[in-house]
């Protein structure tokens, strides 16, 4: 399980574009991502840096938990 902050997610459509960002990298992953918390939890293989560089590309600072 990898957990990142996420905070500036604000509505559902950016919970759309990073659950997006994170399927570009690895598309089997789950995403359960938290608009109250701005926390992200993903169970993927791929490496937890390149999840992280990908919601950043798009748009959303994000940090390893």
């Amino acid at each position: 399980m990898i957990k990142l902050n996420v905070q500036e997610m604000a509505c559902g459509g950016c919970v759309k574009s990073v659950t997006e960002a994170v399927k570009g990298v690895d598309a089997a992953a789950k995403v359960d991502a938290s608009l109250e918390t701005g926390e992200v939890k993903v169970e993927s293989v791929a490496n937890p840096e390149a999840i992280r560089t990908a919601i950043e590309e798009a748009g959303f600072p994000a940090a390893l938990a």
